[in-house]
């Protein structure tokens, strides 16, 4: 497969019609079903399903077409990197992040990066941690913020100093609004929505309840992906949710969280592929990043130091 052919491929499949895909691409309608049909041809599969009015892909087609905007993004990333390996730092880092307020020490820190390197860019990936990992793992992403617990067995990683607390996200007005902390016992009678990711998941609520938490003492009324829309579903009072704290708005959205009791706190770690050679700009983010990291850390021990 030519890169071309997957371009003309992708056109095809945006357009959901071969003559308007020939126009975007500046190539005769004969020469595009030409281009299409050597390539099914050579794969021996049917990528689109042709009525007279929509060229619609197929599920092998749709399979191609993830596969193939992958391959042409880190095509596009690879000229990137080689074209901006200059004196003057510049090109783009990469980062994926799921929802959580940790985001603000990569925001911080991108500031002070550009007021040195002007023309270094950032591209943000937001999705549920399932997504993030899997657009790392196939080179589509420089980094990604990931919350633990997370096998960090095939990345690189820092860990980064900032705790979160794990608790409820419930109706201001609800019976489990009023109290200081969320029990086991307080969990296993409201109704939750759970993230539907699988990394998500890993949370060891047996070890922190003593056994009286599990998978089947839990109601579990429906399930999301990202929190933003399941917020809404709370506001209506069908579910509450288990979420870390920071995440919503909560002061104007009728919403509240309690942390759960006793306390269960998670961390944060900024991830990479092992054995990737890190583009110029994305050693230097690490470099900046440690420098934080070792600068938070010292200011913290001096301010526990008796006066």
């Amino acid at each position: 497969m030519e890169l071309r052919t997957l371009s003309y491929f992708l056109a095809v499949a945006r357009e959901q019609n071969m003559t308007e895909a020939a126009n975007v691409l500046h190539v005769t309608q004969p020469t595009l079903s030409r281009q299409i049909a050597d390539l099914e041809n050579e794969l021996g599969k049917k990528l689109f399903t042709r009525t007279s009015r929509s060229t619609i892909l197929t599920e092998d087609g749709m399979h191609l077409r993830q596969r193939a905007e992958e391959i042409l993004a880190l095509v596009n990333q690879t000229e990137d990197e080689l074209k901006n390996d200059t004196i003057d730092l510049s090109g783009c880092i990469r980062i994926g992040a799921g929802e959580t307020h940790v985001v603000h020490l990569l925001a911080d820190l991108f500031v002070k990066l550009h007021d040195r390197y002007p023309r270094l860019t950032l591209e943000l990936f937001t999705g549920n941690a399932d997504t993030v990992e899997e657009k790392l793992a196939h080179g589509l992403l420089d980094f990604a913020l990931m919350i633990e617990p997370f096998n960090v067995e095939h990345y690189n990683f820092i860990r980064l100093p900032e705790v979160m607390r794990l608790g409820v996200v419930t109706r201001d007005d609800s019976p489990w609004a009023q109290k200081d902390g969320i029990t086991p016992e307080d969990l296993n009678e409201m109704p939750l929505m759970i993230p539907s990711r699988q990394s998500a998941n890993r949370f060891d609520f047996r070890q922190w309840s003593q056994g009286k938490v599990t998978d089947e003492t839990l109601h579990i009324v429906g399930r999301f992906d990202l929190i933003g829309n399941a917020a809404h579903f709370i506001r209506a009072g069908f579910a509450n949710t288990i979420s870390v704290d920071e995440l919503l708005q909560l002061e104007t959205g009728h919403l509240k969280f309690v942390p759960l009791k006793p306390t269960l706190s998670l961390t944060a770690v900024i991830v990479w592929k092992k054995y990737r050679l890190l583009s110029r700009s994305s050693t230097v983010f690490l470099k900046e990043l440690r420098q934080c990291i070792d600068e938070a850390s010292e200011a913290d021990s001096q301010a526990q130091q008796p006066s």
